[in-house]
């Protein structure tokens, strides 16, 4: 290792030395991923559950309990999954075009941030208890807004970090559009669940 490369390793802020060294483990870092998307979406997940629960012909304390808490914390990590899933499939190759580091260094970074965008909605989405009224706009446009962020500061992150500036604006155009697009549909759909009950 030259000296040059030794000092720009030193002058990198921890959190990129932390991302590029990928100093969580993968299968943990998998476990930290799937935990913040179930936290995320448990609270509008829940609500589909309780509805399901209520028009059901059995029902019960634990039943209810496990049907209601248990299965909505697993299943509302189930979307935003999907979501994640579809948009790096395009996204990756297209940032490759730009000069992007390989796709698994880049689905770690994007694993970080995505996750804890998820993280940040699910402690707010604890307000909904005290003022449920919210929910149907935070389902939405507070969900949108938060995870938008975070995806905004992948792009940040890998246009800073990991790109070469002419390849900047194509991981710009590949997030910005791609996840713009299908993460409004989604969260139309929540919005019309939200609505339906």
């Amino acid at each position: 290792m030259t000296e040059s490369t030794a000092e720009n390793k030193r002058e990198l802020p921890f959190f990129v030395r932390m991302m590029r060294n990928k100093s969580i483990p993968l299968p943990l870092h998998y476990v930290l991923f799937g935990l913040c998307m179930c936290f995320g979406g448990w609270y509008s997940m829940r609500g589909v559950l309780a509805l399901l629960a209520e028009t059901s012909v059995m029902s019960g304390g634990l039943r209810a309990f496990l049907c209601n808490e248990v299965m909505a914390f697993l299943l509302g990590g189930v979307m935003p999954f999907l979501v994640q899933f579809v948009v790096t499939r395009f996204t990756y190759r297209m940032m490759l075009v730009g000069g992007a580091p390989a796709p698994s260094v880049q689905a770690y970074a994007f694993r970080t941030f995505y996750a804890l965008g998820y993280l940040v909605y699910g402690a707010f989405s604890m307000i909904y208890f005290a003022v449920p009224m919210l929910a149907l706009y935070g389902e939405t446009i507070i969900r949108f807004v938060i995870v938008g962020a975070a995806v905004s500061l992948y792009v940040f992150y890998e246009c800073r970090y990991n790109m070469p500036k002419s390849g900047r604006a194509v991981a710009v155009y590949s997030y910005g559009l791609m996840f713009s697009v299908i993460y409004l549909v989604y969260c139309a759909a929540s919005l019309l669940m939200m609505i339906g009950r």
